[in-house]
């Protein structure tokens, strides 16, 4: 997933940076200069983005079994006096 969402993003920022650069009227080599350093910026940021978007889903299904019995043992209702 990390991976994918990189990729992603990497071909966003090129193809928009490729976009707004012929908008522009910049020289072809300024335009493809920025769109690759564009490309493995969006790619860097996008794979962390993706890690950590991983790791929040793993860590919020995987929940240890002793979670259900500590839940079980706080359903008993309690009197303090």
């Amino acid at each position: 997933m990390a991976q994918l969402c990189g990729v992603c993003c990497g071909l966003l920022a090129f193809s928009a940076m490729l976009l707004c650069g012929l908008l522009a009227g910049n020289p072809v080599q300024v335009i493809v200069l920025r769109a690759v350093g564009g490309l493995f910026g969006g790619l860097v940021l996008g794979t962390l983005a993706g890690w950590v978007g991983t790791l929040i889903v793993q860590d919020n299904i995987d929940l240890p079994d002793s979670a259900d019995e500590d839940q079980a043992d706080d359903k008993s209702p309690t009197v303090e006096v």
